[in-house]
Parts: C-alpha cells; sequence; structure tokens
C-alpha cells in the first residue's frame, strides 16, 4: 500500500469514529444548583400554642402548634407573646415550657429565640431629671433584659416599630437602644441578636442607632418586589441591603386586614416573588407572620376558626430563599414517600402515582403539594418538612427497607401466632414507626434494624429427623437441619446396617415455618440373607459339565476365533486389498 493510501485510510477511519458525536442529540448543560442559608424569621404566635389555653382569643377552639412543629431551615424566632392582663398564670405553663423544653430544642438546631416588644416600652424609662441619665438609661436596659429576655433563656430582643415618634421621644429611644446595646447585638459580640422592624420609611427612630442592630426586618405585607426595592434603597445609608430582611404576613383569624400573600398560582405569588427577590438581590433573607396561619383563607370557616396547618407555603418559601432546585426536592420528597409508606400503610400503586405527580411537577409548591397536600386535610405527610429530610437522607435506609421487606414476607405466610410471630410483629412496627416518624438518628435506625434481624431469625423452628425401630427404639443420633423462613429442607434416606426403611412419618422435604417439625424414619430388621449350599460336590460337577458343552453354530454367523481355515482367508483378502490400492495409487501419479 503507497503512503498516500495509507494516510487517506487513516483520515477516513477517524472522520468515521466521529460521526456518532455528531449524530447523537445535543444535552442541555443545567446550572449547578446554588444553595444558600439565608436567615429565615418566623414570628411566633405564643397565645396560639398549645401550652396556652384561653389567652389573648375570645375563639372555643383547640391550639394545635408548639414551638417543636417549627419547621427546619428557620433560624430566628421571635416569641411573639401578648399577654393580656390577669391572664398571666393562663400563660404560665407555655413560658415555663419555654425555657426547659422549646428553648434547648430549639437551640440544639441552632435557632436564635428573640423576644419582641411594641417600640412604646422604650419610652417608659424611669427618671428623675428631667431627662434620663446615662446610668438611668443603663438600668432601665438591665430592667428589660430581665423582663423579657434572661429568664427564659432567650437570645436577643426585637423592637417592633410601628408609629411615628416625636423628636424628643426619639431621643429617649436612642437612649436606651445605645444602652441596651452594650449587652446584645453586633456591639456586644456575644452571639445574641438585636433587631428592628417596622412598616415604613420613617428614619428618625433608626438612623442614629442603626448600627446597633444585626438586622432591620421589613414588614411589606400584601406588596410586590417593586416595594422590596424601594424600602431596601431608602434604608441602605443606613444599614446595609445584605442587612435587610423584607417579609409577609399569613391571615390572621378575625383580622380585618386583607394581604393575600399567598393568592394562587404560586408564581404569581407574592410569596414566591419575594424569596426569589431576596435570593438574586443578595437580601439578608425573609420572615413570615403568623406561619400558624399558613394555607387559611380570609373566608369561612377559616377566618373564624383556629384549625392545623401543613405549612405548606413557610415550607416552599425555606426552599425557594435558599435556592433549592426542583429536581433537589423531587429527590427529598420521594425519600420522604419511601420511608413514610410502610407506617401509613401506602400501597404500591399508591406510591407509585403519587411519585408520578411529583415527577410532573414544575415548581417548588407543586412538588411540596404532592407530599403535603393542598391543605392539612388532604396531606399524606402534613409534617414533612423538606429540609429536615435533606439531613435524613444521609442515613442509609437499605438495609432498613429489606429487613421491613423480609418481615411483611413472613407474617404474610405465618399460620401460627406463636410468641416469635408476636415478637416479629413488635419488632417491625417500632423500625416502620422509627423511619416514618419526623426523625430519628443513625444509631437509632442500625439499632432497630439490628433487633428486627434477630426477631426474624428466631421465627423459622428447626425440621427434626428421628430414626427409630419399629418399636420406638433409637438406631440412630437425631438429625437437625435450620434455614431461613420459607427456604427449602431435604432429608436424605439415611442407611442403617441391617435394617430396612419400613415407613416415614412427617414430611422428608418441604419449608421451614414458624412451628418445629419432625420426620419419623422407622426401620425393621433385616431378615438374613440365604447361604448356598453343597452337597458333596455335586452342584459344582453340574456347573462345569455345563461350561464344557459348546454350543451349536448358528446360520450366518462369523467362525469363532481359533479356527485356521478362516484365518487363512482373512489373510488372503486383505493381501488382495492392499495390493489393488498401490496399483490405483501408481497409475493416478502417471497421469499426473
Amino acid at each position: 500500500m503507497s503512503k498516500k493510501s495509507l494516510i487517506f485510510s487513516i483520515v477516513f477511519v477517524l472522520c468515521v469514529s466521529l460521526i456518532p458525536m455528531f449524530s447523537l442529540p445535543s444535552r442541555s448543560v443545567q446550572a449547578e444548583e446554588q444553595v444558600t442559608n439565608k436567615n429565615f424569621l418566623v414570628y411566633y404566635r405564643a397565645w396560639r400554642d398549645v401550652e396556652m389555653k384561653g389567652v389573648n382569643t375570645s375563639l372555643p377552639d383547640e391550639n394545635w402548634i408548639s414551638m417543636s412543629d417549627i419547621p427546619y431551615g428557620i433560624n430566628i424566632v421571635n416569641v411573639f407573646s401578648y399577654v393580656p392582663p390577669g391572664q398571666e398564670e393562663l400563660a404560665k405553663p407555655f413560658f415555663d415550657k419555654l425555657k426547659t423544653e422549646y428553648g434547648p430544642e430549639l437551640h440544639a438546631r441552632g435557632v436564635k429565640l428573640i423576644r419582641g416588644f411594641d417600640y412604646s416600652k422604650l419610652l417608659t424609662v424611669p427618671h428623675a431629671g428631667s431627662f434620663p441619665t446615662e446610668k438611668e438609661f443603663d438600668d432601665y436596659a438591665k430592667a428589660l433584659l430581665d423582663e423579657l429576655m434572661i429568664p427564659w433563656g432567650l437570645d436577643g430582643l426585637d423592637i417592633d416599630m410601628e408609629t411615628y415618634p416625636s423628636p424628643a421621644d426619639v431621643k429617649i429611644s436612642d437612649g436606651v437602644i445605645k444602652a441596651l446595646s452594650k449587652y446584645i447585638g453586633p456591639k456586644a459580640n456575644n452571639g445574641t441578636l438585636f433587631l428592628y422592624d417596622t412598616n415604613a420609611e420613617t428614619m428618625a427612630p433608626f438612623e442614629n442607632v442603626s448600627d446597633s442592630f444585626d438586622m432591620l426586618a421589613y414588614q411589606q405585607y400584601g406588596s410586590g418586589t417593586d416595594r422590596t426595592e424601594m424600602s431596601s434603597n431608602a434604608y441602605a445609608p443606613y444599614i446595609a441591603k445584605d442587612k435587610f430582611l423584607p417579609g409577609l404576613t399569613f391571615p390572621e383569624e378575625q383580622d380585618r386586614n386583607r394581604w393575600y400573600d399567598t393568592k394562587l398560582p404560586y408564581e404569581e405569588s407574592n410569596m414566591y416573588q419575594l424569596a426569589k427577590y431576596v435570593r438574586e438581590n443578595d437580601l439578608s433573607g425573609m420572615f413570615l407572620y403568623a406561619f400558624d396561619r399558613d394555607g387559611k383563607t380570609y373566608n369561612e370557616p377559616d377566618i373564624s376558626s383556629v384549625s392545623p396547618s401543613n405549612l405548606l407555603w413557610t415550607k416552599t418559601a425555606i426552599l425557594e430563599v435558599n435556592g433549592y432546585s426542583v429536581e433537589s426536592a423531587k429527590e427529598l420528597a420521594k425519600h420522604h414517600l419511601q420511608r413514610i409508606q410502610y407506617s401509613k400503610g401506602i400501597a404500591s400503586a399508591k406510591v407509585a402515582e403519587l411519585e408520578n405527580l411529583i415527577d410532573k411537577a414544575s415548581n417548588l409548591y407543586e412538588v411540596n403539594v404532592a407530599i403535603l397536600g393542598a391543605n392539612f386535610e388532604t396531606a399524606i405527610s402534613p409534617s414533612y418538612d423538606p429540609i429536615l429530610e435533606k439531613v435524613l437522607t444521609s442515613i442509609d435506609l437499605t438495609s432498613a427497607f429489606a429487613a421491613i421487606d423480609e418481615a411483611n414476607f413472613i407474617l404474610s405466610k405465618v399460620e401460627n401466632n406463636t410468641a416469635n410471630v408476636n415478637a416479629l410483629k413488635t419488632a417491625k412496627n417500632e423500625l416502620t414507626n422509627l423511619i416514618g416518624g419526623k426523625k430519628y438518628t443513625e444509631a437509632e435506625v442500625s439499632e432497630a434494624v439490628a433487633n428486627l434481624a434477630s426477631r426474624i431469625a428466631a421465627v423459622p423452628q428447626p425440621v427434626t429427623a428421628i430414626y427409630q425401630d419399629t418399636n420406638g427404639e433409637k438406631l440412630a443420633d437425631n438429625a437437625q437441619l435450620t434455614g431461613k423462613f420459607g427456604e427449602s429442607y431435604d432429608f436424605a434416606q439415611k442407611d442403617i446396617p441391617d435394617y430396612t426403611l419400613q415407613e416415614v412419618n412427617g414430611k422428608s422435604s418441604g419449608t421451614f415455618s414458624e412451628t418445629a417439625q419432625e420426620v419419623v424414619y422407622i426401620y425393621a430388621k433385616a431378615a438374613p440373607a440365604p447361604v448356598p449350599t453343597v452337597d458333596n460336590g455335586q452342584a459344582v460337577k453340574v456347573v462345569e459339565a455345563a461350561a464344557a458343552v459348546k454350543s451349536p453354530e448358528k446360520v450366518g454367523e462369523l467362525p469363532e476365533t481359533g479356527d485356521e481355515s478362516s484365518n487363512k482367508w482373512l489373510i488372503l483378502v486383505g493381501l488382495l486389498a492392499i495390493l489393488t490400492s498401490v496399483i490405483i495409487l501408481y497409475r493416478k501419479k502417471e497421469k499426473a
């Protein structure tokens, strides 16, 4: 082959090899998910906690929420707790639990707890002269901390400003705020928080003390992102935008205001638009007021009653503001569905239906609706928490699912309710309830799986082979087989010298079950074998005589070996065959 031909061939082969690259459909490259950790604040209306009964309400409905229900992803909780005079004893159970249970639980999750109070409280500084002294300001600041924060182990305070103070009032509030800033907030630098929240652009009570605050929470209820932009720009000279925290509200019961921050369709709602704006413009985060009213409407019976919520909008906003992708949300929803299906008894067909609904979702709200439902009543799992679910995905449940499936198989086949079967049911329920609950640890799962595995192993009972004679006497040691429930066993027949098998009671082959099984092999004594007798050698002589008699030849049979005339004939035929072959070969050679 010439050099030109060789080069041409190589180029041709390379070109052909590239054809599949151009013929395959192109794949769109998706931007990698950029998850952030934005601040997310909720105002927790303490008078609606389950521990408060009949406080600050005229409604007869039972409270349903507790601080343990606060979704993951929320990192600041404002304990908003107005208690009318005379109802302090009714409120006490809540504040006791706040100190002993709620606070420690939320702190363990990294949540900061702050207490809100009205701006007017800053103006009641006790003072002897015409204007408070620095010491009087400091004493009052300490008194506020003792009244609102310290006894319950809280992490800061939040001033609620919704009025238009006079210049004289501003001078007093400035003094109290500066005194407080020595103990809480960025100036104190001790891990506490100091917030200022308002619903207007009234700068006077804020501008002189803006550096005392960690964040400014801005109430833009019922408003779109145009207002977010306007207000953040207005406060920009006094506080950076990454400390600006805008917020929305849910319909508060018996309220005459109409905000509609969660009006569908989702992507046109104020909730979605604000979360997206905060994320894209790098604001501090966002907040929600009255989140226990999540999903409620301004219509009856919602507006005049208290009822449970699935917290759908709150949980979705947490994902949205932090940049979770729809695909991530789908994986979290499916993980939750897989682990709760056992405890909630969700059939396989229903699981497939819900997974299909999740796959079809085009936004975060639609993904969450598949599990949380459009409201509490229609939820498959109203406590589903996507951010918590993300934590739980790090715990491998493969062995748990396998153990539960094996236990279900056994329980579907057993016919007797033995002690081991009951123990299996208990262990299975413990594991399904654990992984189907709100949260669990890897150690808890491992322990529950090990317990169930031991209960599974204890259910199948052995099969014993017994070997005895017709009188019930033991002839050999018992043999025993063990195995998994439903596995096959097969006993081979055992040979016992001087005995023959007469009868088998029980099944020599079958499957292991929850009850012990026996196979009894019954043997009979074998009869002695007959001994041949010789009568004076006559029997031997008869045999010898018979062997000496030659059978007559049959027509057509070959001569017997040793016949001399036959051997000569065979030799002659062989020589003729060899000679003929040599002649034929010689003639072929001459022609060639």
